[in-house]
């Protein structure tokens, strides 16, 4: 049986590494007794909260993949310590049929012990619930005495000494210009523009964000007109999650808030912000959903990759970019919907004819087929007899590393270099099986080709079925020069996929 040990802890302190290495030691013990393998160790650093783990979501991609048979963990708490997700956690592995078991003895499904399952996570959940309301409350606490408990201080702020203090930069200015433009009457997305034009770090930026935008957004230009902490108020406990399982916030009422008048110096006035807040409710206007057209998720920008947006009075589309930043950020790329249909309908009719002659198209393809048949079904032997031999080289590999004659890199690097030989093997096995299926099919085979390749030469509008059928990606050049990137290299390769 392969085993995939899963191995966490809450933080990366000393205490915690050295429990690490006791657990794996562990594990090996108990995977020599059963004269099993050792597949895969999945470790995570995080909280059992969420199933927000790296390692932990590799894990239950590997077990959709089929590559082990069960699962060893410590206890169910560290997989999971919510019932939701140990719930989801059991179905993913009944669906897959690979097996549960915990070391403290709660948890086997080889032996058909789950009968506490539910109890158990019932237990570890609200043992989670009652640490985050002690933490919940010392932050409250900290909050009450004027300490700032956010991540990220406001833009234009630093956070010296728990402390907000304006920073001796830039932002500041930005800050200044926002309300002064918005209180001039223009909308956030034009405010957006114009600070891109400046070259003004993002709120990101300064955060050091590693996926920081290079661009202004009106919702972060929103999130500062209303941010109250700019008139010199230290303002907390506005929204909390609403559970150790729930990670959506909720908003706290305004008379509910942790407010500490005049904490820190302020950037803007309280007449400003007040007025600020009084247009942005009478400017509010709820937008209706977004038309889905025919090009949407297909068309993009060949300079800046953004997808382009379809506009209703000009009848076609424009780079995203553009239209949202600006020509500092990109140009308009510009092309009508009725002229990209034509190009495309074009191009597709001339590859297609280039590479057909009738009916001898389809016999080609079937001739084709058969002939890479040929010898076909022995290599399955070969790739089955090999993969077997590699299993049982894994199996020994697990009792040198329990008995100390190998280490654990060693093993690591072995049983890797099987695993991905392994993989390989299968993956040719599944070709080989496709290939041997097609033949089987290739009567019905003949009569889709033909009508694909009928489809396609007589049609004379494109639908939204076979554009996402044939085509991959359009790319729109500065120039309005339109480059189709087809899901096939050949109209052929493309119809012996079909």
């Amino acid at each position: 049986m392969r085993c995939a040990v899963y191995v966490r802890v809450s933080t990366d302190h000393l205490e915690q590494k050295t429990s690490l290495e006791n657990q794996k030691h562990l594990f090996y013990s108990y995977i020599e007794q059963q004269g099993w393998e050792l597949a895969e160790i999945y470790l995570d650093i995080e909280s059992g909260t969420t199933d927000k783990r790296e390692n932990f979501q590799r894990m239950i991609q590997d077990a959709e993949k089929g590559k082990f048979d069960c699962i060893l963990a410590k206890e169910l708490s560290r997989l999971a310590r919510n019932g939701e997700l140990a719930y989801k956690i059991k179905r993913v592995l009944q669906s897959r049929k690979i097996q549960l078991i915990t070391l403290d003895g709660a948890i086997n499904t080889l032996e058909d012990n789950t009968d506490k399952f539910g109890l158990y996570a019932w237990l570890y959940e609200e043992e989670s619930q009652r640490i985050s309301r002690r933490i919940q409350t010392a932050l409250k606490q900290k909050a009450k005495r004027g300490e700032y408990k956010g991540s990220n201080a406001p833009y234009g702020y630093e956070v010296i000494d728990k402390k907000l203090v304006v920073r001796k930069d830039e932002t500041v200015d930005v800050i200044k210009l926002i309300f002064y433009l918005y209180l001039q009457g223009k909308g956030i997305e034009a405010i957006a523009r114009h600070l891109d034009s400046l070259g003004y770090p993002t709120p990101a930026q300064i955060a050091g964000k590693k996926n920081a935008g290079q661009y202004w957004q009106g919702t972060s230009v929103k999130l500062i007109l209303k941010n109250p902490h700019y008139v010199g108020d230290l303002v907390q406990g506005r929204s909390k999650v609403r559970s150790v399982v729930d990670k959506t916030r909720d908003d706290i009422p305004i008379g509910e808030w942790i407010v500490i008048p005049n904490s820190h110096e302020p950037i803007i006035s309280k007449e400003d912000f007040e007025t600020v807040q009084d247009m942005l409710k009478s400017r509010y206007k709820k937008r209706p959903k977004a038309k889905k057209h025919l090009f949407t998720n297909v068309i993009y920008c060949s300079d800046c990759g953004t997808s382009l947006w379809y506009m209703q009075d000009r009848k076609g589309y424009v780079c995203g970019r553009y239209r949202k930043h600006g020509k500092n950020a990109c140009t308009s790329h510009f092309v009508k919907e009725d002229r990209l249909k034509k190009a495309i309908l074009t191009e597709l009719r001339a590859l297609i004819n280039n590479v057909i002659n009738g009916n001898d198209m389809v016999e080609s393809l079937v001739n084709k087929v058969n002939k890479t048949m040929t010898g076909e079904k022995k290599k399955l032997k070969k790739i089955d007899d090999e993969i077997l031999q590699l299993k049982e080289e894994n199996k020994e590999l697990i009792k040198l590393l329990a008995r100390k004659i190998i280490t654990e890199d060693e093993y690591k690097e072995t049983t890797e270099s099987n695993r991905r030989r392994i993989i390989e093997l299968q993956e040719n096995k599944l070709d080989i099986t496709e290939l041997l299926q097609c033949h089987q099919e290739g009567n019905n085979d003949l009569v889709k080709y033909q009508r694909v390749i009928d489809e396609i030469l007589q049609l004379n509008d494109l639908n939204e079925e076979l554009l996402h059928r044939v085509i991959e990606r359009i790319e729109i050049t500065s120039e309005k020069e339109v480059n189709v990137h087809f899901r096939f290299a050949k109209p052929s390769l493309f119809l012996e996929k079909m």
